[in-house]
């Protein structure tokens, strides 16, 4: 049932790794044989009610309940009012389980054994064609002076259009990293990500963050980026109810793909990148050391510039005491969707094709064996 499970798992629907050995280790560390059986039944994303779980699986509703329920309370699978379901390894259960902060032996090994599997990097296949799903909110003070800054760009703007804050318990990144021994040097896994709106009523009463004023948020992202970390939200307006994760470059996984260019295509372009003026230069390093997708680095005491690879955060402005660094307009940027319906709406094409592209390159390997 284990093995089946995990069949289900590596589906391109769920945006699945292949099936595996590390799939197959994670998927029976979750999931008992007996609560295997029992979810291999479930839908995918929408929940569905006990008694059409129960039908699918030939079982008594009153059966199966007390396995549904051992799992939602686990978090390995979804659960409320309208039924059950499945959702992804990540994104979906990985942020779902360990945004609420618990920590036991039964989650440090769950961290180990997904980072095994994120490290095979099995996400690459899914990111061949542009799907802006996730977008950077640059540092305000180092866009001020432009000319055609929008409101998108601002976070103060998205503070301002909202009044409904809070803090995750956790950065589920950087919890994870801690699990299995890795301490983050930009900023501690209490560190959680912000979130606005509606999603912030939910977080709290769910006893997954706590609710914060306006001020206080203003004062945490103050705070966040003198650590030097990356605001990556959903490529929505201000107003939309959201989330901001706030990335470091040894933590977060969703940096690490762009660094290796897997996670690329998710990103939207930004509106501005960083401009080096050479002349300016002094090789003194420090815009490296800011710079958490590595566009810049500095080895053999030589400063080096890979403007392909700027995500237009504009961490490496402020340190650059000789003004080498400028952030100038993008002219590939494109506004966010109005709220998350239009922006899943507008990427739906581009990700059903993703991921027929996934399953036929499965079916190839799969083929000439």
């Amino acid at each position: 049932a284990q093995i089946d499970l995990a069949k289900v798992f590596s589906s391109v629907r769920l945006l699945g790794p292949p099936m595996g050995e590390k799939l197959v280790k994670l998927i029976a560390h979750l999931f008992s044989p007996a609560e295997a059986e029992v979810a291999r039944h479930l839908p995918l994303y929408v929940p569905k009610p006990l008694e059409k779980i129960a039908k699918r699986a030939r079982r008594p509703p009153e059966e199966i309940r007390p396995l549904l329920e051992a799992m939602r309370a686990r978090r390995v699978i979804v659960g409320g009012r309208r039924g059950y379901s499945l959702i992804p390894l990540i994104p979906g259960m990985f942020e779902y389980m360990l945004m609420n902060g618990v920590d036991t032996e039964w989650h440090r090994t769950y961290a180990r054994l997904l980072v095994d599997l994120i490290s095979t990097r099995y996400f690459r296949r899914y990111n061949k064609r542009p799907i802006p799903l996730a977008r950077n909110i640059p540092v305000e003070r180092t866009v001020d002076g432009q000319s055609r800054v929008l409101d998108a760009d601002l976070m103060s703007e998205m503070i301002e259009r909202h009044d409904s804050f809070a803090v995750l318990n956790v950065c589920q990144c950087r919890q994870s990293h801690r699990f299995v021994g890795h301490e983050c040097r930009r900023s501690s896994p209490e560190d959680g990500c912000l979130i606005f709106g509606h999603f912030a009523d939910s977080a709290v009463a769910d006893g997954n963050g706590r609710a914060v004023s306006k001020e206080e948020m203003r004062r945490i992202v103050a705070d966040r980026q003198e650590k030097n970390l990356i605001f990556l939200t959903g490529n929505v307006s201000p107003a939309s109810p959201n989330a901001i994760c706030t990335c470091c470059d040894c933590c977060c996984h969703f940096i690490e793909m762009i660094q290796h260019q897997d996670g690329r295509m998710a990103l939207a372009p930004p509106h501005f990148i960083a401009r080096l003026d050479e002349g300016l230069c002094t090789q003194c390093g420090l815009c490296a050391s800011a710079c958490n997708v590595r566009a810049h680095t500095f080895e053999d005491k030589t400063h080096g510039y890979r403007a392909e690879l700027c995500i237009g955060c504009g961490l490496c402005v402020e340190p650059c005491k000789p003004g080498a660094i400028a952030m100038v307009e993008n002219p590939g940027y494109r506004p966010p969707a109005r709220d998350l319906r239009r922006m899943a709406l507008k990427s739906l094409p581009a990700t059903i094709l993703s991921t027929i592209q996934v399953k036929l390159s499965r079916f190839g390997r799969t083929f000439s064996l």
